[in-house]
């Protein structure tokens, strides 16, 4: 230990402050066993590149935007995602500008997916980035990361759930969640006294080919009455509660222990008194994964 203390010492003594040193250990995995380790060290990299005496700045591209501006891996996105900026080029540049679209196709979130290295796909258009949406009208949509064309579609809302609002990944570029708004009742039948017990839903994607995995409620019956939020990272289930305390789940058990039936996207079927082609208009998604 005293070794190993004194070894770690001396490299700190020592300091490896040369940005193309920090570059080559990076590319070599030596900051690969630790989580947030390569985060902290690329920040630390972005530091020493900006902030050392003799770079210098200058304003080349200035923008004004009334609503929130996203940025996705040298894209600028404004206006509610309808103008896409490329940041790569010396000076940005449009690289489209959509009409302005009406409150009924506004986006509420979105993500940008690419194309995994090394597997085979089956249309040409998956090997180009693409823009996950999703629309306020409850329509998951793949857009062109270049032009902004529709490759895709998903209507996710069917009987069960109404207000999809959230994307996020599970496993990046391979799992995502789509995650509803907090279920809330009415206010009449607060005051009778009816008790909501299913908080949120949440739609499980494989992309690339976008394919449908199953939607799964969080219940109050089942997880308990003070639960307040969920989130799905790294093949756990995070609840959170109001008390402050979080429990972790294993969600690849859950999906494996509780997927009632499969479904495809495109898929006709007739289950639990419902009929309908999965993914389409007006029956969207069935809720198939039942936690008991």
């Amino acid at each position: 230990q005293a070794a190993a203390g004194g070894g770690r010492a001396a490299l700190r003594a020592c300091g490896v402050h040369n940005v193309c040193r920090l570059l080559s250990r990076r590319a070599h995995g030596f900051y690969a066993r630790d989580a947030g380790v390569a985060h902290r060290k690329n920040l630390g990299l972005l530091r020493k590149i900006m902030c050392q005496e003799s770079t210098k700045f200058k304003n080349v591209w200035t923008t004004h935007s009334a609503s929130p501006i996203a940025y996705e891996r040298g894209r600028i996105y404004m206006d509610n995602y309808q103008c896409c900026i490329s940041s790569i080029a010396q000076e940005p540049r449009i690289l489209y500008q959509k009409s302005k679209c009406a409150k009924s196709e506004k986006i509420e979130d979105a993500l940008l997916l690419e194309c995994p290295l090394g597997e085979m796909l089956p249309n040409p258009s998956d090997y180009k980035a693409s823009l996950i949406v999703l629309t306020v009208q409850n329509w998951l949509l793949r857009l062109s990361a270049d032009g902004g064309e529709v490759l895709e579609k998903v209507y996710l809302a069917g009987s069960c759930c109404k207000f999809f609002r959230y994307l996020s990944w599970d496993t990046p570029q391979e799992v995502m969640i789509v995650k509803s708004a907090q279920n809330k009742l009415p206010a009449a039948a607060r005051q009778a006294g009816i008790q909501q017990s299913v908080l949120f839903y949440l739609a499980v994607f494989q992309v690339l080919p976008l394919s449908f995995i199953g939607m799964l409620e969080i219940n109050k019956k089942i997880f308990g009455n003070s639960v307040t939020d969920v989130a799905v990272s790294n093949g756990i289930l995070i609840v959170m509660y109001s008390m402050g305390l979080v429990r972790l789940y294993n969600f690849k058990a859950i999906l494996e222990q509780f997927m009632e039936q499969p479904f495809d996207l495109g898929q006709e079927f007739n289950w639990n008194g419902q009929v309908g082609v999965v993914g389409k208009y007006p029956f969207g998604l069935p809720c198939n994964i039942k936690i008991t």
